[in-house]
């Protein structure tokens, strides 16, 4: 049962490896929180063909099939006698980090996989992560691996 008061976790996830990684995570917090968590997929055309072919009603359903995948085999990780926390599926089109730190506006916790980039900052947190950490308006959790977290507390100006 959620109500207004109840503690809120954001995680974002884009199919690959470290976000699927930070979505564990984030579940296990949840559940030892007694935390709603929000799985949020972020989309939009990437390539010629996603213009081309791709309405952005497939491209929804594609987001939402993707988030229903994943959420459903990291909770079938969860132990048998845990309780599982509810958990909120968002496709949203757009920009993952405008989307993110709004998304994340009020929430407990905004946590995202790492990813290795172009630039000394994005190759240690990605492009996503490192804009999230500068906008999101709370704590953001880094997930680089299972064994390593990296936490950072939002700025008091951070601005969605």
């Amino acid at each position: 049962m959620t109500s207004a008061n109840q503690l809120r976790i954001v995680v974002g996830i884009d199919g690959s490896q470290q976000s699927l990684v930070a979505l564990g995570w984030a579940l296990r917090e949840a559940a030892s929180l007694d935390a709603l968590i929000e799985v949020v997929h972020c989309w939009q055309p990437h390539g010629v063909t996603d213009v081309l072919f791709g309405s952005p009603d497939e491209l929804h359903r594609g987001s939402m099939c993707m988030l229903q995948n994943e959420v459903n085999a990291a909770l079938a990780t969860l132990p048998a006698s845990a309780a599982h926390p509810p958990v909120l599926q968002t496709s949203c089109p757009g920009r993952a980090a405008n989307i993110l730190a709004d998304r994340a506006s009020g929430a407990h916790l905004l946590v995202l996989g790492a990813h290795g980039r172009t630039d000394a900052r994005d190759l240690a947190f990605g492009r996503v992560a490192a804009s999230c950490l500068r906008h999101a308006g709370c704590p953001v959790v880094i997930v680089e691996n299972e064994h390593t977290i990296i936490r950072h507390q939002a700025s008091t100006t951070a601005t969605a």
